[in-house]
């Protein structure tokens, strides 16, 4: 491996995940700005999986990739797992700042642990179920700073971490198929733009111009930051690299200040400190079965 190829990985995860952040700041100015008319997560949820299935087609012509498979119902499982933690994250932030959202999000490896356990067999330590119960209680923690413990938005949140975490889970699975990086990307946002269309399509409102930027954005900055995830994987381990994804939360923060007035508890930190730890615990022993 080149001297140079674990910085630059991590360079790319730190902007992707100011990407990422960027992703839901968007969608949280479309849900609460109020510039046009009002529409809802689901029809935000298509346009960032349609538009991001459009941006991917010069990738696949450059690459010279026709995009095929052999198991299109694992590919539609995958992409309602992934629409579901969408749109649910988005209906969250919505009403909760979005760096408590973004945090509680970040549980999702917890249920991706208890999903490849029940579905793909595999074993976990007691330490990887402790490090789960870590990630829960800063989860606690966060979403219930005013000891209502879970109230209806923090709950979405909750709820789109456990589909990311089925997502993540998906994606194990399909890696053993052997398709390429970027047809599972394709094939990702496709399929999560057919499913997303029957929610939204029935409730479907006229964007003005300007939401139609950023509703497009949406689907860019998603594939773009998806990209550069890949890429940083295939230069250097995950053990390295997956920690940089945590400045996910300082973006979010930083938005939610700069952008929407949020304030910053002090349960919140406390809450990522408990999270990345569960985090970190996993990376570490994540491929020990004792």
């Amino acid at each position: 491996m080149a001297g140079g190829a674990p910085w630059r990985a991590a360079v790319y995860m730190l902007v992707a995940s100011a990407l990422f952040s960027t992703m839901n700041a968007m969608a949280k100015y479309l849900l609460v700005a109020g510039d046009g008319p009002e529409m809802g997560a689901f029809q935000i949820t298509f346009a960032r999986y349609t538009f991001g299935t459009m941006f991917l087609l010069p990738a696949l012509y450059a690459a010279r990739v026709m995009p095929r498979t052999a198991h299109p119902l694992k590919y539609a499982f995958r992409a309602s797992a992934g629409v579901g933690g969408v749109a649910l994250m988005f209906f969250a932030i919505a009403v909760i700042p979005l760096a408590n959202a973004t945090a509680i999000g970040f549980s999702s490896p917890i249920f991706a642990m208890i999903f490849a356990v029940v579905l793909l067999g595999e074993r976990a330590s007691r330490v990887r179920w402790l490090a789960a119960a870590i990630g829960f209680a800063g989860v606690v923690v966060i979403a219930g700073p005013d000891a209502s413990v879970f109230g209806t938005a923090s709950l979405l949140a909750v709820a789109a971490a456990v589909c990311m975490g089925g997502e993540i889970a998906a994606i194990k699975w399909l890696t053993r198929l052997g398709d390429r990086a970027i047809v599972m990307l394709f094939f990702g946002n496709l399929f999560g733009a057919l499913i997303a269309a029957l929610l939204a399509l029935p409730i479907w409102v006229w964007p003005a111009p300007g939401q139609w930027l950023i509703l497009a954005g949406t689907g860019l900055v998603a594939v773009v930051g998806q990209r550069l995830l890949l890429h940083a994987m295939a230069l250097a381990e995950a053990n390295f690299v997956a920690p940089f994804l945590y400045s996910t939360l300082l973006f979010s923060g930083l938005y939610g200040v700069l952008l929407f007035d949020e304030v910053l508890r002090p349960s919140l930190f406390l809450g990522i400190a408990l999270i990345v730890g569960s985090g970190l615990l996993l990376l570490r022993f994540g491929s020990r079965d004792r």
